[in-house]
């Protein structure tokens, strides 16, 4: 096992052992209800996934047989994985992996998953095998449950990890070294990634088009999203076009479910000023990935006036100003938008 995730398992026994005696102890202790999701709740038609049913069903055959279910994003990053208690469906997310060797998909023998919102696990103890094509088998193992005030609960597993979706160019890979420092101490992953159309809601389309009036032929074309963590992304998404520089508007989507869970940005100007544009657009953004900044121009007349503004991405995804510059006068000397005169930095 990896010493993360020795470290982990000694943490949620630390909890275990935490526990009131009632839960570890009692002669009838209560049992956690785990159900299974019925075959329609668990849809692999598209995209990649990470499912495990229990070891003695056939989930091609039983109506009831996945326990646990997992969506894998890009780079098969784990997004939040699903079981089910009662009528209750709960969210983890993966917290540590162990084991000599990883598996496809980025799967381990040895995997922790833990609840945001309570000190509830799950550990799962898998046979794993690497199948002809692109395929990843779970041949055996156990899903095992913690939860307060409920003694552990264990259940045989089989599943395996694959992938149902169009061809679409493949995403950088992630260098395996820590990300980069960078000057304002962010270490978190910040990476460009394509997306394609049909990847995006209608929901967040149609929000666009009713706030900023973006146009349909521009959004139905592929842009850049940008990873924030494993469960966020920002999406840069193209509005409009003027003078042939387009205008884009900025989302921070949640992968989970980005239909119902995303937020049109805000660029706010310096105080006593207004932005030439539209509030929640930038024209003609440029980035460096590695400081998390994007700069935006919006000129007039010759493109000897505008603004020119440049943003930091914060770990909270909000857009900081950190510079901003001016020039009210056109038709006078033409100079870089960078060398505008300065009316804001941080």
């Amino acid at each position: 096992m990896s010493h993360n995730f020795k470290l982990s398992l000694a943490l949620v026994s630390g909890i275990m052992m935490a526990m009131p005696a009632s839960a570890q102890t009692t002669s009838a202790p209560a049992k956690l209800d785990i159900k299974l999701f019925e075959r329609g709740e668990i849809d692999r038609s598209k995209g990649c996934s990470f499912v495990l049913w229990q070891e003695n069903r056939d989930p091609e055959k039983d109506r009831y047989a996945y326990a646990f279910a997992e969506t894998l994003g890009r780079n098969q990053v784990r997004e939040n994985s699903r079981i089910k208690i009662g009528a209750e469906t709960l969210v983890f997310r993966r917290i540590a992996v162990g084991g000599a060797k990883e598996f496809g998909y980025k799967s381990f023998p040895y995997q922790l998953y833990k609840m945001d919102k309570e000190e509830s696990f799950l550990i799962l103890d898998l046979k794993l095998e690497d199948s002809p094509g692109e395929a990843m088998d779970v041949n055996g193992g156990t899903m095992t449950v913690i939860r307060p005030n409920f003694p552990p609960f264990s259940i045989s597993v089989k599943g395996n990890a694959g992938c149902n979706t169009p061809a679409a160019a493949p995403a950088p890979t992630r260098s395996a070294a820590p990300p980069p420092q960078t000057n304002n101490d962010m270490a978190g992953m910040f990476e460009r990634y394509p997306v394609r159309p049909q990847q995006v809601p209608a929901a967040i389309k149609r929000a666009a088009k009713q706030k900023f009036k973006c146009v349909d032929a521009l959004m139905n074309k592929p842009f850049s999203g940008y990873q924030m963590s494993e469960e966020s992304a920002i999406w840069e998404i193209p509005c409009d076009e003027f003078g042939g520089k387009n205008t884009f508007a900025y989302a921070l989507v949640y992968l989970t479910d980005p239909s119902k869970e995303f937020t049109f940005k805000t660029f706010k100007a310096p105080p006593g000023k207004e932005r030439s544009g539209e509030p929640n657009l930038l024209r003609a953004p440029q980035w460096d990935l590695k400081s998390r900044i994007v700069t935006a121009t919006w000129l007039e007349g010759n493109d000897d006036c505008g603004t020119y503004e440049r943003f930091r991405v914060t770990e909270e995804g909000e857009f900081q100003l950190i510079e901003f510059r001016e020039q009210m006068q056109c038709g006078g000397k033409k100079v870089p938008p960078k060398d505008f005169p300065l009316i804001y930095r941080r």
